[in-house]
């Protein structure tokens, strides 16, 4: 249910930083893919990437590695008393299969949201 509260603006930021908390996790994936780095860095790519549309807060981005390090899909270790990622076999094979399904992935959210 709407917050009736909230003004037009707000409902629609609200909703791009629902959808862009869900694909959070596969940005992080893909950003160290390309090269190991650290929190910090990361959420600078993910503003640099969106054109300044989108600067996930630490508070979001470091729960989120945090998981994928919990799960085998990233691996860390102190540099220069840094914490830097490196995305392992799992990770890799994760991002393989997400990029062969994004047209998929894509074509059935543009079902489901439908022409309006």
């Amino acid at each position: 249910m709407e917050d009736p509260c909230l003004k037009e603006g707000q409902k629609n930021d609200l909703f791009n930083n629902e959808i862009r908390k869900g694909f959070l996790k596969l940005f992080l994936l893909k950003i160290i893919k390309e090269k190991p780095t650290h929190g910090y860095d990361i959420i600078q790519l993910i503003n640099q990437k969106s054109e300044g549309r989108w600067m996930p807060s630490p508070g979001s981005v470091y729960p989120a590695l945090e998981f994928l390090e919990s799960k085998g899909y990233i691996s860390s270790e102190e540099v220069d008393r840094k914490k830097v990622y490196t995305i392992t076999p799992k990770g890799e094979n994760a991002v393989e299969h997400i990029s062969e399904k994004r047209r998929e992935l894509i074509n059935d959210l543009l079902t489901f949201l439908g022409d309006d």
